[in-house]
């Protein structure tokens, strides 16, 4: 594996590895079974910043590198972050006493939007 290749990839799965910390962490706080709100703004803003160091280094990678062929697939968890946020939304929705929605949680949803959104037209102008 190349060098720029296996620095992807440590990038690729410490993403990873955040993410689905910062999710789990959501879901135990909005279903009440362990409060830990106290660390949602800390949890996300390592899990963001891990991910736009990952998303920059592939983006700059694409670019500098005429064959280069992204094998990793940010769409699954935009799904995945969608899908916590509808069941959450509509949680919410049915019984705003017993459930809140963390702003931290809107925060961390729509920056994962942005960074994805971001990317798609960087690799859309790319293949210009």
């Amino acid at each position: 594996m190349k060098r720029n290749n296996k620095e992807l990839f440590f990038w690729k799965v410490l993403s990873d590895l955040w993410g689905i910390i910062t999710a789990i962490f959501f879901l135990l706080t909005f279903f009440r079974y362990y409060d830990l709100s106290h660390v949602l703004a800390d949890a996300s803003i390592i899990y963001l910043s891990i991910l736009s160091i990952f998303t920059g280094l592939k983006e700059f990678n694409r670019w500098k590198n005429k064959k280069f062929l992204s094998r990793y697939y940010g769409e699954i968890f935009v799904i995945a972050w969608t899908l916590i946020i509808l069941i959450f939304v509509l949680m919410t929705a049915i019984d705003k006493n017993q459930y809140t929605l963390a702003t931290e949680f809107k925060a961390t949803y729509i920056s994962v939007l942005g960074i994805f959104a971001i990317s798609r037209k960087s690799k859309s102008l790319k293949l210009r």
